[in-house]
């Protein structure tokens, strides 16, 4: 049996592909993308295949739900209008998702103390066992993460309880959330950040460690109120991260202690002597900016090992 490719002239196949490009060429300039390039630069010749690319690259990301979905062939870029020179040039540039994966890549390079075990920071909301002693921190935490608005979203969470109950967990679960969503997010354990901190002192970059905390979109400090706290950290360290991020930019804590006895931690100082006037300073910085969050139940670590024992 033969095809139609077998009954058609050379002549006739062509104009068949012609027309095929030509329907195709047609659809591509009345495409709501490729008018609204062609209105912005009325004047502008572009070539032919850089406005599919600009059209195919550009609606693969308008339901894009992250670089491990992405359809452009370029991962995580996509074709945007340039002025170079007086002229309109058409280049990949990478997209939010690429954007914040670049910045975390930088901020995990330049603070070094995460320390925060693999577990903890692999850990996802649906991986958490939701009791009761601890549905209402999970659902506190989900919402701030769905919520999130870079720009808009100010006030944290401020996640506490017990030893073990599970509270670093949910701050990992976030930290994987808002990372999925194109968030810049740092988790820190702050006893570490601060010891890398006063190293830093003499290796140098101190400035530079303390700007990626008073700048990324949201923090994480893991278990503050366990570091041995100094005058120097808490007022030259903690003090002015604090004061950069609040009314700004949300910062979410863990710790073992209540607010009033995170005071208590902060005005007895090592080796200084009481300084309330100080710690009610940092409080000033933290407590009317975060949303409070219990942690009840079971010690968990310990539960786990003693089931591995």
């Amino acid at each position: 049996m033969k095809s139609i490719g077998d009954v058609l002239s050379n002549d006739e196949r062509w104009q068949m592909i012609m027309e095929k490009a030509k329907q195709s060429e047609d659809l591509l300039y009345k495409h709501e993308l490729i008018q609204w390039l062609m209105n912005r630069f009325p004047e502008e010749k572009f070539p032919l295949p850089e406005l599919y690319e600009f059209r195919d690259t550009n609606m693969h990301c308008t339901d894009c739900k992250g670089l491990e979905t992405c359809r452009n062939f370029f991962i995580g870029h996509r074709k945007t209008a340039f002025e170079v020179s007086g002229r309109v040039e058409l280049r990949f540039s990478p997209c939010e998702h690429q954007q914040s994966h670049d910045h975390q890549r930088r901020l995990k390079a330049l603070v070094k103390s995460q320390f925060v075990p693999d577990h903890i920071m692999n850990t996802t909301f649906e991986a958490l066992e939701k009791d009761a002693g601890r549905i209402e921190a999970i659902k506190a935490a989900i919402n701030f993460c769905v919520s999130f608005e870079r720009g808009k979203t100010t006030r944290g969470l401020y996640i506490y309880g017990p030893f073990g109950v599970g509270k670093s967990a949910i701050a990992g679960a976030m930290t994987q959330e808002l990372a999925k969503r194109g968030v810049d997010v740092l988790m820190l354990y702050v006893p570490d950040y601060l010891m890398e901190i006063k190293a830093s002192i003499e290796t140098g970059g101190m400035e530079q460690k303390l700007e990626a905390l008073k700048n990324v979109s949201a923090l994480i400090l893991d278990d503050i109120g366990a570091e041995a706290i100094t005058a120097w950290t808490r007022d030259e360290v903690l003090g002015p991260i604090l004061q950069r991020r609040m009314e700004k930019l949300p910062t979410i804590y863990t710790s073992n202690l209540k607010l009033d006895e995170l005071e208590q931690h902060f005005a007895k100082a090592k080796n200084s002597e009481p300084n309330y006037r100080s710690a009610a300073r940092i409080m000033e910085r933290i407590e009317p900016f975060v949303d409070y969050c219990e942690v009840k139940g079971r010690n968990r670590r310990r539960a786990q090992k003693q089931s591995s024992t």
